[in-house]
């Protein structure tokens, strides 16, 4: 494989450190990254997280989103992000009880659906006792057995940013106590597998300074517990696979869930179309490209065959502000390697999003590329040699 480089398409904006547009936020995060010392960049992330958790206490999160709104850089916006993940916990553990050290998580759950039929499947386990027996059974979260877990399958939008100072009441809550969340049944559509992201949410009970939170994977109740999800969910023609992840804390399980449900369905994509090119005019050949978007900004998958009329199929991969470009790359390039893929080209500009011919999202196909260059919004090329391949 040669080396790549694809580059991160997303606009970060001119950040003006002084007057009224100046945000505290940023200037820590700001200096902690310039930090020569490790003892005074930990200074200044103290300082980051605490000034976070005390906006979280006082349910003031503007700053914080304008804050990650201004961020003048990726490293920034992801200092920035990761450390709300923590504040977020610092400020829970300040509302509860300090006598008791409440561990508040939740477990990513990624779930494929199908039916032949639209169906909705509810947003609530009827049993969640039997997943939580099959945990600790299985002596997860450190063997821990004084925890609990919600009933509810929350979605993503449960730990949006204007949603977290409620949450921190959950570390006020011991073990067994019913979390309030809000229930996000899975609209099926028919004829057609999709790819759902769940949490369960939960509160456990442990000594002083120890973290629960360290299991690498799901051990021996990962699979127990995907059964006993189908056996409660399923039934009838409904094919229903869940597959947990690891209990984190709560911002924590959130960017390990976006990061799986993606994943999972870049898998499910790309065997899919692989399997129907070989099928009908044999062999595809795969483009990687940057897009950026009114939201931020996607790396895609694209595959075509020459004997193939129409356009290129494609796959649009979000990127969250923990995310690299490249490191969204390497997994498509790994998946593609995995099922045999020969021809894999990964551009070396930022695209446009729209087509402006079709006026939908912009996929490039292998055997037209000499159109690309069309469509780059960079005068400047992200690597002098145009595009590598491998």
């Amino acid at each position: 494989m040669h080396p790549f480089h694809l580059p991160d398409p997303r606009l970060f904006p001119v950040y003006e450190p002084e007057g009224a547009s100046s945000n505290p936020l940023i200037e820590l995060a700001l200096a902690s990254l310039a930090a020569e010392q490790g003892v005074i960049q930990e200074k200044r992330d103290a300082a980051l997280r605490e000034a976070m958790a005390a906006q979280l206490v006082a349910s003031e999160v503007t700053p914080i989103a304008d804050a990650l709104a201004r961020a003048p850089s990726l490293a920034v916006q992801r200092h920035l992000t990761r450390t709300l993940a923590h504040a977020h916990v610092e400020a829970g553990r300040a509302r509860g009880d300090a006598g008791l050290p409440t561990t508040v998580f939740a477990l990513p759950v990624v779930m494929v659906a199908g039916n032949a039929a639209p169906i909705t499947v509810p947003g609530a386990l009827p049993n969640v006792d039997e997943l939580v027996a099959l945990m600790k059974g299985a002596a997860a979260l450190r063997g821990n057995q004084s925890f609990g877990l919600s009933n509810a399958l929350a979605a993503a939008q449960t730990f949006a940013l204007d949603r977290l100072p409620a949450t921190l009441d959950w570390w006020c809550l011991g073990p067994g106590t019913p979390i309030a969340i809000e229930r996000a049944p899975l609209v099926v559509p028919g004829n057609q597998e999709s790819v759902f992201l769940r949490f369960l949410v939960g509160t456990a009970v442990a000594g002083p300074g120890v973290d629960l939170l360290t299991d690498v994977d799901c051990g021996k109740w990962g699979m127990p517990f995907t059964q006993a999800v189908a056996r409660q969910l399923g039934g009838g023609g409904l094919s229903l696979l869940a597959m947990p992840r690891p209990p984190r804390a709560p911002l924590a399980a959130l960017f390990q869930g976006r990061a799986a449900q993606r994943e999972v369905s870049l898998q499910l994509f790309a065997t899919n179309a692989i399997r129907k090119f070989r099928s009908s005019v044999g062999e595809p050949a795969a483009v990687i490209s940057a897009h950026r978007t009114a939201s931020g900004g996607e790396v895609r998958l694209s595959l075509s065959n020459p004997f193939d009329e129409k356009g290129a199929e494609g796959f649009q991969a979000e990127l969250f502000a923990t995310d690299r470009a490249q490191d969204i790359a390497l997994i498509m390039q790994d998946l593609l390697r995995e099922c045999g893929v020969e021809s894999v080209t990964t551009l070396a500009d930022v695209f446009a999003d729209i087509d402006p011919a079709t006026k939908l999202p912009l996929l490039f196909r292998a055997d037209a590329l000499e159109l690309a260059q069309s469509h780059a919004l960079d005068a400047q090329r992200a690597v002098s040699a145009g595009v590598r391949t491998h």
